[in-house]
This record gives structure tokens, sequence and C-alpha cells, in this order.
């Protein structure tokens, strides 16, 4: 049922290309719940859904976007005062990182004063870093739902200070990944960071790419 089924500790979501289909399979996870003495409340469900809010998330004809009033929430948030302050509005910015092509990049100066080592240090290049990261988290794109029968594209890249990686299908995006190299991996040599970044994928999105599928690698 994993393939037309995605659960959240309570929260269950049916899918399906038809509607015949949907039912079809609306009927499996009922009966699987049933023998295993599981319900559901009636007035929670909702049937038949060509559009969804799930979390935090609006899913609708093949597209994933994020839900308008979690970006209000991003873009009204104050700059921080404290650490714990800034831990939650990055908490919530990682978790839609997938939306955005440099987030890492952009977090960095932001980042940094969650280390312990760090006193707080507020400066104007920090609250720079702080309107620019909520500007972008306001304007990211809709992206692509992945669809497991399809192939899938990667596009790659490694420079001296990140690694950078685009997943695709069929010239759609689906989503972005970029992430800082480590002090040591800094110091590898051009064919190790290359190696690196197909490592680093392949362990991030390994629920698409892994197995039977198909999918290909190009350079950014």
């Amino acid at each position: 049922m994993d393939e037309f089924v995605v659960v959240y500790l309570d929260d269950i979501v049916v899918c399906g290309q038809t509607l015949e289909e949907h039912l079809e399979h609306l009927r499996k996870v009922l009966v699987r719940l049933r023998e295993h003495e599981l319900y559901t409340k009636l007035s929670k469900c909702f049937f038949t859904q060509k559009r969804i809010d799930f979390l935090g998330h609006v899913i609708k004809e093949g597209k994933i976007k994020m839900d308008q009033q979690k970006i209000q929430v991003i873009t009204d948030w104050m700059p921080p005062k404290d650490i714990h302050v800034l831990r939650a509005f990055l908490g919530v910015c990682n978790f839609y990182r997938q939306f955005m092509k440099n987030y890492s990049l952009i977090a960095v100066l932001l980042t940094k004063l969650l280390k312990k080592v760090t006193t707080w240090d507020w400066g104007p290049k920090r609250a720079e870093a702080f309107n620019a990261l909520k500007t972008a988290m306001s304007s990211c794109p809709v992206l692509a739902l992945p669809n497991l029968a399809k192939p899938f594209e990667v596009q790659m890249d490694a420079s001296d200070y990140a690694l950078a990686e685009v997943l695709l299908q069929e010239g759609h995006l689906v989503a972005y990944e970029i992430r800082k190299l480590k002090y040591t991996e800094r110091c590898y040599i051009a064919h190790e960071k290359e190696l690196l970044v197909v490592v680093h994928c392949l362990r991030l999105w390994r629920h698409y790419l892994l197995g039977p599928r198909s999918w290909s690698r190009q350079t950014i």
C-alpha cells in the first residue's frame, strides 16, 4: 500500500490517479483498518478531494506548494532576540528547505549562532540574512509530486564549499538540496567531491532513486 497511502501519526492520505482507482485504494485501506480493529471518525474524513492541506503543504493536481498560512508565519516573524527564538524560526524554515534553491547558503550566518560555543551577536549582516531568508521563503516555487513509476533526473554539483543537488522528473522540479562542506571535506580533491555529492544525493533521496527505478545524473 506504500504506493498510494501516506501515513503520519493519525493522519492518512489515500491517493489515486482516477476516481475509480482512488475508490479502490480507499476500499483496501478501510478493509485493512477493520482487520486490525482500527477506526476513523467520519466527521474528520474527507473523501474524493482534488486538493488537500497536509502537514503544512497544499497538494493539488500533481503539484505541491507551501501552505500560505505557513508562509505568512515566516514573513511576519520578528527578528529574534535570543537563540531559542532563532532556533524555532530556523526549524520552520528548514522544514521547507526542499522548496528553496540556496537555503543553506542564505541561512549560514544564522545557523552559526546555534553553536554552543558561539555568543549571541545579532548585527547588520545577520539581520540582512534573516530578511533575505524570509523573502526567499515567501517566493518558493511550486514543486511537482514525484511519480515512482517514472524515471528521475538528478542535477548535482560539488564546489569548494558546498554540495548542490536538484531532483527533477520529466523536466519538472521535485526538490532542491544544498549543504555546506565540512572542514575536512573541503580538503577532498575534485573527483572525491564529485563522488561525495553522489553519495549525499543517494542518501537524501534513496526512497526515490534506489531499487528498480531508473535515474540519470547531470552536472550543473
